[in-house]
């Protein structure tokens, strides 16, 4: 039996290129959906994948959701040796830790359909009159 269309040699379909934000937030989900605590996922998501992003590396419509992201997953001052993102993670309930990490498959989507939307459609003006080739038949 033959591979499936569109499969490399990892059996992972890959529809299209996607971009190197959307890799790191592929990598990021991957993370997350893997075992454990989601704590401990969302801590190793974000800080192997996304916390060094910056808000200006999204289309417009994203930025302010990374921004909240940022923004609570580093409000918290680190104790000791720990980095920002753990403290603020283990601040966290797991409601509030799987809210980001939903977050961060949301972002995921969207950066997805992005990459999939064409260029909007463009008004073309017709001329009035139409070339005298269409017109002259003989």
């Amino acid at each position: 039996m033959g591979r499936p269309v569109g499969a490399d040699n990892n059996n992972k379909f890959q529809a299209h290129p996607m971009s190197p934000l959307a890799l790191r937030f592929a990598e990021a989900v991957r993370t997350l959906i893997g075992d454990g605590p989601v704590k401990i996922r969302l801590v190793q998501a974000f800080a192997a994948n996304l916390a060094d992003l910056a808000d200006v590396e999204f289309p417009p419509a994203l930025r302010r959701d990374f921004a909240d992201l940022q923004v609570a997953l580093n409000r918290v001052a680190p104790v000791g040796s720990e980095s920002r993102v753990r403290a603020s993670v283990q601040k966290m309930s797991p409601d509030e830790a799987g809210s980001h990490a939903a977050t961060i498959v949301k972002l995921y989507v969207e950066l997805l359909n992005t990459l999939e939307r064409a260029e909007p459609l463009k008004v073309v003006s017709t001329p009035k009159k139409p070339p005298q080739y269409l017109t002259n038949r003989n």
